[in-house]
């Protein structure tokens, strides 16, 4: 008899629309700006870096305003899953379940300075605990990650009812730690790089990615991004003055 435990599945779905009132089209947008690699494609990449990742999976949505953004993803080379608009947490849960993963990392398309050694570092300590969601804290807005198991996921798509929790992935798993067993992953940056701002939403967010990519290797590291931040601090403040966006 065969006692072998089968490895656990680990996947990133990537949440990913073109509906952006702010920044339109935002992550089919060339980064940076005079390269013909788009802000899809550099996440895309980024994640496929980390090495506990099996898969990495586009997770869009069915309306036709996506269809160019399904092409895109399909012609780098990555499978992508199409599901409800409004019910992202719907999308997600059928994503899992279609793409077969027993673990889950939960990224978004508009996180081009995601870094693959934070990914790996978050799937392990999500797996060391057994938890069945992990949230890490004290990166740059726009690289902190969220890890959960496809049973949680689930159970959550079977549960949730209020609407902030089907239009958003995690907001009923942290609400229910006596349902769950949820994890926190501190992770320790320097001031002025955790400060820094490193999403997409508008156009000044943009110009710093676009400043990033110019100026440092295209696999950049939020070590490289400190670095740059140490030597020229005034970067950081190109978008301070920006709201974070939930999505």
């Amino acid at each position: 008899m065969d006692h072998s435990v089968t490895p656990l599945r680990v996947g990133a779905l990537v949440q990913a629309r073109l509906g952006s009132t702010r920044l339109p089209g935002k992550v089919l947008l060339p980064l940076p700006l005079h390269d013909s690699t788009s802000v899809l494609a550099r996440v895309l990449a980024r994640a496929s870096r980390a090495a506990s990742l099996h898969t990495v999976v586009v997770a869009t949505t069915d309306q036709p305003v996506d269809d160019a953004l399904a092409a895109a993803a399909q012609a780098l080379g990555g499978p992508v899953f199409r599901g409800d608009e409004q019910d992202v947490l719907r999308r997600f849960a059928e994503a899992a379940a279609a793409h077969q993963l027993d673990v889950v990392v939960r990224l978004t398309a508009d996180n081009p300075a995601i870094d693959p050694h934070y990914i790996d570092a978050a799937v392990q300590a999500h797996l060391a605990a057994g938890a069945d969601y992990t949230l890490t804290t004290g990166l740059p807005v726009g690289t902190n990650l969220e890890v959960m198991g496809r049973t949680a996921l689930a159970a959550a798509h079977a549960q949730a009812r209020q609407p902030d929790e089907r239009e958003h992935v995690t907001p009923y798993l942290r609400r229910h730690p006596e349902r769950f067993r949820l994890h926190t992953l501190p992770l320790a940056v320097p001031p002025a790089l955790a400060a820094c701002r490193l999403t997409l939403d508008y156009p000044s967010d943009y110009a710093l990615q676009h400043l990033l990519y110019t100026r440092l290797p295209a696999d950049f590291g939020l070590t490289d991004v400190a670095e740059l931040l140490a030597e020229h601090p005034w970067l950081r403040h190109i978008n301070d003055q920006n709201e974070q966006v939930r999505v």
